[in-house]
């Protein structure tokens, strides 16, 4: 058997090795790419798995480039969740299995026992208790978290990754039917059945990793937000050119000194800090680059008609143009939102652009008349508005939440391991007579719909996006809680809190804290 090829090959010490090194690679980049994918999406794709994905590997060399400060564009948010691609380098469960089995293959084969070599055969024992260890940890647990306040009682625990989608039956006398269908089912076009679903159909029309729902009124709010956005950014940059001007100018003056100047130049920097962190109007920004230009005019000695003042530079000037505009439709999303107070409450898509066509009428209809100028402004904005409702809009026709709020807003995945994405869908409901009905979830919200499908047999589900939970098999009561922090820092001191936990057995009070977790059932609770 020692001749055997085979044997040869998975006790070599050239194999362990080798793996040691892959072992090593995956960690480096591993690591590297837990910045652009998050702590959790990271470990499964690097770790977690028989292979590494090309996706996960680009983000993991995008990022080492960018450590030695190569200029690459980091792997977007769609290539991260989308197609993961081809295997392209082994995984942290290919690696860690083929080492266990060489260490294994390798005490079978050369194995003698010795005294002297007690050390080399502990730590070898360490090493496959440890990959033993890692693997079942992997397959085994399952990490959820408690959120409470004090008074509250919670028997289940909750998911900070995943997400359910949950119909619950009330039944009279008995415990509610709850049917729970997991977020990895809710994919665009797939449908789902469930033999406790009583004949329902859920087909996934739309679905958002990230997204806030919005009323119509907060769709008008967010546009107004988006112009003072990008007014904001042109601002930033015509306040970086005046800054770059008052330095020049400082720069001269140290040259050529002249206490005047130097005096009235130093009023002028205080003018500009005073109001650079304010949010600043048209009037402010061009009294202040006047204050510029004039000074530029007494330092350097110029004429109010040459170019190289600050107030005849066209870039400025083309800038100030842009900020104007941006002004403009504020003023004219304002006027929006006071002619369409109140009537904006849970509108369709063509009620909302109906209402956009109403406020173009009345500006043309407006008593005097109205300049070319107002009505181009008002054009625009109505443009505008009617485009990103018709983009935003969900397209429900049935269910409580998704009358209320008619419009989503999808937002940009999140990776951080203290941030979430909050998902959303739209489902068609569909009973066995063909009745349908299109109906929004969110996770952002914790309302439960009615999802009544059958007249005739009065099922009245109701249904909830929310994170999945785990259920305890006993109940927890939180009585007190301590937040403590060191004195003038922000530094902690002392997190805990003092639970009640009953079950059919026992009702007992305990403190949970830093090192002094509560453990019940298998389960281990950390402050």
């Amino acid at each position: 058997m020692n001749n055997n090829p085979f044997i040869k090959l998975i006790t070599s010490l050239w194999v362990t090795v080798t793996l040691l090194a892959f072992s090593l690679v995956i960690i480096f980049l591993g690591t590297m790419a837990q910045e652009p994918m998050g702590l959790n999406i990271a470990v499964d794709r690097f770790f977690k798995d028989w292979f590494v994905d090309s996706v996960a590997m680009e983000a993991a060399l995008r990022k080492t480039l960018q450590l030695f400060e190569w200029n690459v564009a980091p792997v977007t948010p769609e290539q991260i969740l989308g197609n993961s691609g081809f295997p392209a380098f082994p995984g942290g469960y290919l690696v860690g299995v083929l080492l266990l089995i060489n260490l294994l293959a390798a005490y079978y084969q050369r194995f003698e026992w010795s005294a002297k070599k007690a050390g080399t055969y502990i730590s070898h024992v360490g090493i496959i208790t440890l990959l033993v260890g890692q693997i079942a940890t992997d397959i085994l647990q399952e990490e959820s978290f408690v959120d409470m306040e004090r008074g509250d009682r919670r028997n289940y625990s909750v998911s900070f990754d995943h997400n359910e989608m949950v119909f619950m039956l009330p039944i009279e006398g008995q415990s509610n039917r709850v049917i729970s269908i997991p977020e990895k089912m809710l994919t665009v076009g797939s449908k789902i059945t469930h033999p406790e679903l009583g004949g329902l159909t859920l087909e996934v029309e739309k679905y958002w990793v990230n997204a806030k729902p919005m009323t119509a009124d907060q769709l008008v709010e967010l546009d107004n937000q988006n112009q003072t956005d990008l007014q904001k950014e042109v601002v930033d940059q015509i306040l970086e050119v005046m800054n770059f001007r008052i330095t020049e100018m400082e720069k001269h003056l140290n040259e050529n000194p002249d206490s005047g100047q130097r005096s009235e130049l130093t009023r002028l920097k205080g003018r500009f800090f005073e109001i650079q962190g304010q949010q600043i109007q048209l009037r402010v920004l061009a009294d202040l680059l006047g204050l510029v230009g004039e000074m530029e005019m007494s330092v350097y000695g110029l004429e109010d008609n040459s170019k190289r003042l600050v107030f005849n530079d066209q870039v400025i000037r083309n800038m100030l143009i842009k900020v104007r505009a941006y002004e403009d439709q504020r003023t004219i999303s304002n006027l929006f939102t006071e002619a369409t107070k109140g009537r904006l409450r849970g509108c369709t898509l063509s009620q909302f652009e109906n209402n956009a066509t109403d406020f173009m009428v009345k500006i043309k209809d407006f008593p005097g008349g109205s300049s070319d100028k107002i009505l181009n402004n008002t054009e625009k904005y109505v443009k505008r508005i009617k485009g990103r409702a018709k983009i935003y809009y969900a397209g429900t026709d049935q269910g409580q939440l998704g009358q209320f709020f008619r419009f989503i807003q999808p937002l940009q995945p999140v990776f951080s391991q203290n941030d979430r994405n909050l998902p959303a869908a739209l489902l068609k409901v569909t009973n066995g007579k063909g009745k349908s009905g299109k109906y929004l979830f969110t996770c952002s919200s914790d309302f439960q719909q009615s999802v009544n499908m059958d007249g005739e047999k009065g099922d009245k589900w109701k249904a909830i996006f929310r994170p999945k939970r785990h259920y305890l098999g006993f109940d927890l009561t939180l009585v007190d809680l301590k937040w403590e922090k060191y004195r003038g820092t922000e530094i902690p001191k002392n997190f805990q809190s003092r639970v009640v936990v009953e079950d059919k057995t026992e009702t007992r009070s305990v403190d949970i804290f830093m090192n002094n977790p509560l453990r019940k059932g298998g389960q281990t609770f950390y402050q």
